[in-house]
């Protein structure tokens, strides 16, 4: 909120002094003069005056006791006492900390112990203020995440970051993006530098085993199937609370885990590379359960599963060719779905990506990252899921082979996802951009489509810590 400025006088409602005023006030005094030289006793008007005095201070008592009566905020404003004793500090705000993680917005000058009206605003209206005043271009920013080539905060990123708008970035071993501990936290403090007022969420594959991105910072993390296999859900707690202390110490905010796909081919290449809990659906829910409650506790950290609609059946790579599951419905449901619904129904579900595979029993034509019957049909409407549906890499062969980074990013949005995955310079940005505001233009996309899937991403960062929500 904008300091109030002081009215004038003409501002005010009050008659503005003029020399003819200020010349008849003067003349209420040369009795006083007069009394002064003993030239006589004081003429009636200075009685009149000062009864005249004390009805008016009666009369504005009054008034102030029915003001306060009327309650405070009617009386002195919303923004307490502040807006009279200090106006010009208003705007001016400190973050502190809650007992849950999160930062709050409060203003100096006020205590609210002496201000009971100066409650919190929801988490959901701020962030529906928010999504009304951001532009289209920074709306669409924030459903990608990208990721780029070095160790620092290079031109290419900046411009992805202040030109683009992008909202998430995702870091690899392999592009150079984890070098050491102090090359990492630099570079995502550097980001969030970058976007104080929209904070980035940082991303990380962190399964632990074959996928261990910070083994060599932190040291190796057991694979899912060696915690699986313990058959000790308080080891796959255990495991998500740590997680969260290395991921969180690094800025990393977002991380893409657990695997939820039930093992269910020796030939799968999940299987063979340890990425699954097990083999039964009811022991991937428990563990996937136990490690997601230890890694959100912290209020810093948020897991994402996958690979829906399940890749624990499947021989082909999805990064090298696009699979297919032979299961029907009620396979689906009985096994591979089983953990999603699960974990949803438990509410330790915040964000899902969706693979790349073709599942003929629910949509023969389209891949599932582009179907909007699984990604509407079943994940929202039927598992009734409402956070945060991300693509895989849309980069991956499984997707290029068969449509261009503009086609893909708005089917993928058309069709229900909320985040893009895969772009990975300025070009592949604007490109995947263009495709999204293209089908925007010609009715495909709604703009409240846009506005929905932003407003899970900025309720998605508030439960990191990254969006502070203020007072009123």
């Amino acid at each position: 909120m904008e300091p109030t400025a002081p009215l004038s006088i003409e501002e005010s409602g009050h008659k503005k002094l003029t020399l003819a005023d200020q010349h008849e006030i003067g003349e209420a005094s040369e009795p006083r003069a007069n009394l002064q030289a003993g030239q006589g006793k004081p003429i009636p008007a200075i009685s009149f005056s000062r009864k005249r005095a004390a009805v008016l201070i009666v009369v504005l008592l009054l008034l102030v006791a029915q003001a306060m009566s009327l309650g405070q905020e009617q009386f002195i404003g919303s923004q307490g006492w502040a807006s009279i004793l200090a106006p010009d500090q208003i705007n001016s705000s400190t973050a502190s900390t809650t007992k849950s993680g999160h930062e709050q917005t409060t203003v100096k000058g006020t205590n609210s112990s002496q201000n009971p009206k100066n409650t919190a605003i929801t988490p959901q209206a701020y962030i529906d203020q928010l999504v009304g005043k951001l532009s289209m271009d920074q709306k669409i920013g924030q459903m990608m995440m990208v990721q780029f080539v070095g160790a620092s905060y290079s031109l290419p990123l900046e411009t992805m970051v202040n030109q683009y708008h992008v909202g998430s970035v995702l870091l690899f071993y392999a592009n150079g993006n984890l070098i050491d501990k102090t090359q990492l936290k630099d570079l995502t403090q550097e980001l969030r530098r970058a976007r104080p007022d929209l904070p980035i969420s940082v991303a990380l594959d962190q399964e632990g085993g074959t996928v261990d991105r910070l083994i060599d910072l932190d040291g190796p993390r057991p694979a899912a199937a060696t915690i699986g296999a313990t058959n000790d859900p308080q080891q796959a707690r255990a495991a998500g609370v740590q997680d969260a202390k290395d991921l969180s110490s690094y800025g990393i905010t977002l991380n893409l885990a657990p695997v939820v796909d039930v093992d269910t081919s020796p030939y799968s290449e999940l299987h063979q590379d340890l990425r699954t809990f097990g083999t039964t659906p009811s022991t991937v829910s428990t563990m996937a359960t136990a490690y997601l409650q230890g890694l959100q506790a912290s209020k810093q950290v948020v897991g994402t599963l996958k690979h829906f609609p399940g890749l624990g059946n499947v021989t082909t790579d999805p990064h090298f060719g696009i699979p297919s599951v032979q299961r029907s419905k009620d396979e689906l449901e009985n096994l591979d779905w089983a953990p999603y619904r699960t974990l949803i129904k438990q509410g330790e579900a915040h964000a899902i990506m969706v693979t790349h595979e073709i599942v003929p029993a629910i949509d023969p034509n389209l891949p599932a990252s582009l179907s909007p019957k699984l990604i509407q049909g079943i994940l929202r409407d039927e598992m009734g899921f409402q956070g945060v549906i991300m693509t895989d890499s849309l980069t991956m062969a499984g997707i290029t082979a068969y449509y261009q980074p503009d086609q893909a990013a708005a089917i993928a949005i058309e069709a229900g996802s909320d985040m893009i995955m895969g772009a990975s310079s300025p070009n592949d940005v604007a490109t995947m951009i263009q495709g999204i505001k293209q089908a925007i233009s010609n009715g495909s996309i709604s703009t409240s489509r846009i506005d929905a899937s932003v407003r899970r991403i900025l309720l998605l960062k508030y439960q990191m810590g990254l969006l502070a929500i203020p007072t009123n």
